[in-house]
């Protein structure tokens, strides 16, 4: 048996690192971004980041999967509108910013590719288009997943 040493072993992703790289990408939009919220209110909750500007609120959930079929995408982001209501009972201040749940994931998803004007909700976005999203984001307010 031989092995070839060369190789490079296959390394788990940094999760953390992920987050941080989403977080970015709101940041080079002028979004304020909070981090790894944890809070309770009848239970306890987390959300990984929530990012808002003078307007706009997104409650993100960052998923590593390498893939995650559209039924998972909206269960991951119908968990987060519970997470996201219960945060704004103890931010009166987000109230008056349109409230946005957002699924990112590392790897392609559906939800954004194939969004088409008027049709369903964009669900999530890979963090390779989460910039396009960002830039063209008054395109998508009326499509959004509105919390």
């Amino acid at each position: 048996m031989y092995f070839d040493v060369d190789l490079p072993e296959k390394k788990k992703p940094d999760w953390k690192k992920f987050e941080n790289d989403v977080a970015d990408i709101f940041e080079q939009f002028g979004y304020h971004v909070e981090r790894d919220i944890q809070f309770k209110t009848s239970a306890r909750f987390q959300i990984d980041l929530i990012a808002y500007d003078e307007r706009i609120c997104f409650f993100v959930d960052c998923k590593d999967h390498s893939y995650i079929p559209p039924a998972g995408e909206e269960t991951f982001i119908l968990k987060q509108k519970i997470r996201a209501d219960n945060y704004i009972t103890l931010r009166p201040e987000l109230a008056y910013k349109k409230k946005i749940v957002l699924l990112v994931t590392r790897n392609k998803t559906s939800s954004l590719l194939n969004h088409t004007e008027s049709v369903g909700k964009v669900l999530g976005v890979d963090i390779n288009a989460l910039a396009d999203l960002l830039k063209n984001v008054d395109l998508y307010l009326n499509e959004l997943y509105i919390v």
